[in-house]
């Protein structure tokens, strides 16, 4: 069922785009919204990678865009998560979400709003699908493919109708389809890793027939995400499957060469295959031991890499990586306490080593295991425990501080700075440090069983 908005709300959004003059307004294509408990005060809009506007709330938390060079086709918004909307020439189309409940809230209205109701609602259903797909995987590789085949059958058998009823343009249907065969396609690509008993007994030309009907080099999806996660499950397959006929040992090294060559081999179109391997390349890096690892990964994204920005960005990336290893000092910077005080951050450090971790307020159930942890490990330690919220938003790190009686807490003066320059790009990071501010590790997990033993090994 396709969700739509409330008439009064969509009385509003004409409202306001009414001191537009008729006749512009007719031939003009706008997208706007509201956005209920912002964490920021704008709304990003790309179109593929490439961002079209900041747009900013106005005091209702309400914001309009109008093109003036206008493409049609997918873009995608962002406000701390994003979601995609297909937008055609003379669109105005407004959403309403709450970001407490992001995809679940999320409705559209206005002229193209029944195409964007339908890519939600099958973002919805593929999400709900993958819910389920754990018990799927214990079926045998027949019955297996029957079910998912089945159910394929009648996801696009749904947007045929739908087709019909609200006269879907030919390239929307592309898209469409795209987005309920490609979630298919990559659950089937992924059976053979979630049931490896009867991975030997699939019938490789009938399992995977689909195969022959992928378009492995087109420019029409941009960085649509069915379609990367097709390719992505589809390249974790063939990895695997090439090392196994090899026999070389798996190990983080062997398994990035390998996906590294499956990319290159698959993808012809430049771009794609760069946007693959810069994906596959910032994945790798994240669990990286040491800074040699780092090295080996980026000679083997240069033997393949051809855009010079990704290359600027992976070369920075490992250079990083490598002043963050062990015995090098922790960079420089301020956090905020709780009573607004701007400090550095070595003055946090008590002339005791250290256990840096991260929280946000967007993640309530990590905050609640993360202090249960430190709680747990900080009785009778020595080391002092600090705890950084990766929030943007001044209040709410303050609010859920108080909620959840967090002790020893602080926010990022300059957050999108400092997580880059920390490279922070998991919830989950942890540094630690000696008395000195200088990193004794980078590549522990507080929730890890042995944390405390491999903790006590450091110091």
């Amino acid at each position: 069922m396709i969700k739509l908005l409330p008439l009064s709300y969509l009385l509003l959004f004409m409202a306001f785009i009414s001191c537009t003059e008729k006749t512009e307004t007719e031939d003009a294509t706008y997208f706007g919204g509201e956005i209920i408990n912002p964490k920021d005060d704008f709304v990003l809009l790309y179109k593929d990678e490439i961002l079209i506007d900041s747009i900013k709330l106005d005091d209702k938390n309400r914001f309009l865009h109008k093109f003036k060079d206008f493409i049609p086709g997918l873009y995608h918004f962002n406000h701390e998560e994003y979601q995609y909307v297909y937008i055609e020439a003379k669109d105005s189309i407004v959403f309403r979400l709450n970001t407490i409940d992001f995809d679940e809230s999320l409705t559209f209205s206005g002229k193209g709003a029944h195409k964007n109701n339908f890519i939600i609602n099958t973002f919805l259903a593929n999400e709900n699908h993958s819910a389920k797909s754990g018990r799927l995987y214990k079926f045998p590789p027949k019955k297996f493919s029957t079910i998912i085949s089945g159910e394929l059958s009648q996801r696009i058998n749904m947007l045929k109708q739908y087709k019909e009823l609200y006269d879907f343009s030919d390239d929307f249907m592309y898209v469409a389809n795209a987005h309920i065969v490609y979630h298919f396609y990559a659950t089937k690509e992924r059976y053979p890793i979630y049931n490896k008993q009867h991975a030997d007994s699939i019938d490789v030309n009938l399992f995977y027939d689909f195969r022959k009907n992928i378009d492995f080099n087109t420019s029409n999806l941009g960085s649509f995400y069915p379609y990367y996660e097709y390719l992505y499950a589809l390249i974790d397959n063939l990895s695997v499957e090439h090392l196994k006929n090899s026999g070389i040992k798996e190990d983080h090294i062997a398994n990035y060469t390998s996906k590294t060559e499956v990319i290159d081999s698959l993808i012809q179109n430049k771009s794609l295959k760069n946007q693959l391997l810069k994906n596959t390349t910032l994945h790798y890096l994240k669990t990286v031991k040491c800074g040699n690892q780092a090295t080996l990964i980026l000679t083997g994204f240069d033997k393949y890499n051809s855009d010079d920005v990704n290359k600027e960005k992976i070369t920075g990336l490992v250079n990083a990586i490598k002043r963050l290893g062990y015995g090098n000092p922790l960079p420089d910077f301020n956090v905020i306490s709780t009573n607004n005080q701007t400090i550095a951050f070595k003055n946090t450090l008590q002339n005791k080593p250290t256990v840096l971790y991260f929280w946000s307020s967007n993640n309530p159930r990590h905050i609640k295991s993360v202090h249960r942890k430190v709680t747990q490990y900080a009785t009778n330690s020595n080391y002092n425990f600090v705890g950084i919220s990766l929030d943007n938003n001044k209040k709410d790190w303050k609010v859920y501080a108080q909620k959840f009686n967090l002790t020893n807490v602080f926010s990022l003066e300059t957050p999108k700075e400092t997580r880059e320059e920390l490279l922070i790009q998991n919830i989950n990071k942890v540094y630690v440090l000696d008395k000195n501010a200088k990193i004794l590790s980078a590549d522990l997990n507080i929730f890890d069983p042995h944390f405390n033993k491999k903790l006590k090994s450091l110091h």
